[in-house]
């Protein structure tokens, strides 16, 4: 079961990367001349520098995790991903947390129909004025079926994931686009 729902997740962050037109970073070519000659440049945005483990996401998000326990989790510098799972045949749910793009309304609905897909947008005027925007991608375009949800602020995305055994096994699906924004905005303030 457990082999299932990761192979699944993964397929579905595999996703996200076509969605949001992720790229390879670009490696300058090494400078021979010594002097250090550039001129002080920001650092790139890192979107949450002070989550050091998903345990401390599971602590800002309970209601979203509530009878689940982590299952798996990968943090680095530029990424968070964390999974959880209740006991074999309950709900399961994972977060994926990045540095990236918003994509534009026709890169979403472009990227989405390659996965066969709908993208609907929606926000509300919290996220707005963090000049965010959610994207549900699913087979319908409803909330709560087939499918997942990126919630997208400058730099960073958040993708959002519930899962559920059905009779044709395991399904991942979109939260309601209400639960992905306050994931996303309780994520943020990490």
């Amino acid at each position: 079961m457990e082999m299932r729902r990761s192979g699944l997740l993964i397929a579905s962050f595999l996703g996200l990367a076509v969605l949001s037109g992720c790229t390879s970073p670009t490696v300058p070519a090494p400078d021979d001349d010594p002097v250090d000659d550039t001129a002080p440049s920001e650092a790139a945005t890192v979107p949450f520098p002070h989550v050091t483990s998903c345990d401390e996401v599971t602590g800002a998000i309970p209601g979203f995790t509530q009878g689940m326990s982590l299952v798996g989790d990968s943090v680095s510098d530029d990424a968070v991903m964390c999974m959880w799972a209740a006991p074999e045949g309950g709900p399961y749910a994972s977060i994926l947390v990045s540095q990236n793009t918003m994509p534009t309304d026709e890169e979403a609905k472009t990227g989405a129909k390659m996965l066969n897909l709908q993208a609907t947008s929606f926000t509300n005027p919290e996220l707005s004025g963090l000049e965010g925007v959610g994207w549900r991608w699913t087979a319908d375009g409803g909330p709560d079926t087939t499918g997942y949800s990126t919630v997208y602020v400058p730099g960073v995305s958040v993708e959002i994931h519930r899962g559920k055994d059905g009779p044709d096994g395991d399904t991942s699906y979109a939260p309601a686009d209400t639960e992905a924004i306050d994931v996303t905005l309780a994520i943020l303030k990490l």
